[in-house]
């Protein structure tokens, strides 16, 4: 089977003598997975090992989790080309510079 045509992120890892598998970073911030949430896991109708985040109810901190997890991931990955926000709206609205 090639599996990389029918995901975005393959890693490959070992199962313990316990069963138990380490999911990858990468694929628990994809999933927005967080420590203590449970998880369902079962096979598709492919014969595909399938896990799921259960998105029952999200209590408060497990939404902060995931919102910072998120930004977390974005935070430094844009280059602007300015150095301050001020040269920025100076920039995208010139019109803020021209006293009225």
């Amino acid at each position: 089977m090639n599996m990389q045509n029918d995901v975005r992120t393959v890693t490959q890892v070992n199962m313990t003598s316990k069963g138990q598998v380490l999911i990858p970073k990468e694929v628990r911030d994809a999933l927005g997975l967080v420590p203590g949430q449970p998880v369902s896991v079962g096979i598709n109708d492919r014969g595909e090992a399938v896990i799921l985040p259960e998105r029952g109810v999200e209590s408060a901190e497990q939404r902060s989790a995931r919102i910072g997890a998120a930004i977390a991931r974005l935070r430094g990955t844009i280059d602007t080309g300015f150095a301050t926000t001020d040269e920025y709206m100076d920039f995208i609205r010139p019109h803020r510079l021209d006293p009225e």
